[in-house]
């Protein structure tokens, strides 16, 4: 209904005289481009988008290497998380866009809608086509790592658990720490195996 209004009202302003605009400003705020999809994108346009994770992706443990690898991107300017997604998860990408000198921001929005997570985002229209990030369980499954392989990210891996990771995904292996001769001197094993 709002947006409905919205259009309507950005649609008839250019037809409004001086007086008018000042009424329909002060009464339903200065008219918005693309409101839609802006409350859909964290408050970005859609063409300033290079990736886009889901709520539930941020929280995973891992780091996707996509969201990496657009912040490698010249265009790439800021990050934007969901202020819904609870700030442990949150900040290994916090931590990620600083390291890449990228700026950061977490959006507290209730008119926010959809399950996006976080955007990464250039100052301009970048116009990717495909900005969503596949799951990273069903891209490791296509790529044949075991799913208990793919359960340990971010937990220590034997040699032959980390060459697996290694061969199907190297860019993967950023999830991955080996274990050591030490760690396995005091008890520790393979989360994988």
């Amino acid at each position: 209904m709002v947006s409905d209004m919205q259009r309507e009202e950005s649609g008839s302003w250019v037809n409004k005289n001086a007086l008018d605009r000042v009424l329909a400003e002060g009464i339903h705020g200065t008219p918005e481009i693309k409101h839609d999809e802006k409350i859909h994108y964290l408050g970005e346009f859609r063409e300033r988008v290079i990736r886009m994770l889901t709520k539930e992706q941020v929280e995973e443990t891992a780091v996707y290497p996509e969201i990496l690898q657009s912040l490698k991107d010249q265009r790439a300017a800021k990050v934007i998380i969901s202020g819904d997604i609870n700030y442990s998860s949150s900040e290994k990408y916090r931590r990620l866009a600083v390291k890449m000198g990228k700026t950061c921001t977490v959006v507290h929005d209730p008119a926010l809608v959809g399950n996006v997570g976080l955007v990464v985002v250039g100052n301009n229209a970048v116009d990717v086509a495909v900005i969503e990030v596949p799951d990273r369980k069903t891209r490791l499954a296509q790529l044949g790592v075991p799913a208990s392989l793919a359960d340990a990210a971010g937990k220590k891996v034997c040699e032959k658990c980390y060459q697996k990771i290694t061969e199907a995904d190297p860019e993967e292996v950023i999830n991955y720490r080996k274990l050591t001769l030490a760690d396995r001197f005091w008890g520790e094993y393979c989360a994988a195996c």
